[in-house]
């Protein structure tokens, strides 16, 4: 039987003598991935975008040795299209060019089924508005409520609060589930209170996502009459 090359890659990362389960690769990837969010200056664009490249390369090796948290990585590489188009290709002469979202949703999918609740939420964002899948609610409520379950009490609290503030957005429309004020006040609540403490520990990325929170937690008061007193009262 001829044995086949090895897939070539222009950054290789360790043997898979040296890191059998990608833990070093992840580890690398994530240096570019971090190096090339410091390229904010236009001037820097292709530095950034190489390093981008280096990153998505590195990850994909590490997510070859089984690494979930690479795929968790890649999902949002692809998802917010950090390298612009220009990705890792196996055959460079391919026609095809496999979509970005697509590769977004089989890596989010992956790290989800896994059992990380980051990857659950971001799956069921994907759902949510039919990103690499058709769009479908009861899905994107499903992955929203697994990543609850899935959270543990020493998570970190942008995740918490990421998560609440999806089940509050569902139960308030009834997006996928029942439509219900009361469960949409109390996980506006957990997401204020989580999105709060994130902001003001230096998680400044947050404030929007903190501010619909908020502004959550009136409509819905209103709704449930929680706390809501009449002018004629007042």
């Amino acid at each position: 039987m001829t044995k086949l090359a090895p897939i070539r890659f222009d950054y290789d990362a360790p043997s898979i003598e040296e890191d059998p389960h990608g833990e070093e690769a992840l580890w690398e990837g994530g240096g570019y991935y971090d190096k090339a969010m410091s390229y904010t200056d236009p001037d820097d664009h292709e530095k950034r975008i190489r390093c981008f490249q280096a990153a998505e390369q590195l990850y994909l090796q590490s997510a070859e040795r089984g690494n979930v948290i690479a795929c968790l990585c890649l999902g949002y590489l692809y998802s917010y299209d950090r390298c612009e188009g220009l990705y890792w290709r196996e055959n460079e002469d391919a026609d095809d060019v496999y979509p970005r979202e697509e590769r977004a949703f089989e890596r989010f999918s992956i790290a989800a089924e896994a059992g990380i609740p980051e990857a659950c939420y971001k799956l069921g964002d994907l759902y949510k508005d039919g990103i690499g899948c058709k769009s479908d609610a009861a899905s994107a409520y499903s992955w929203y409520l697994r990543a609850s379950k899935l959270v543990l009490n020493g998570e970190e609290p942008v995740i918490l609060g990421s998560i609440a503030l999806r089940l509050a957005k569902c139960f308030e429309e009834g997006f996928g589930c029942e439509q219900s004020f009361s469960c949409a006040l109390q996980m506006y609540r957990h997401a204020a209170d989580a999105l709060e403490f994130s902001v003001e520990n230096g998680e400044a990325w947050y404030e929007k996502a903190l501010s619909d929170a908020r502004a959550g937690i009136k409509r819905c008061m209103q709704e449930t009459l929680d706390g809501f007193v009449p002018e004629a009262l007042s």
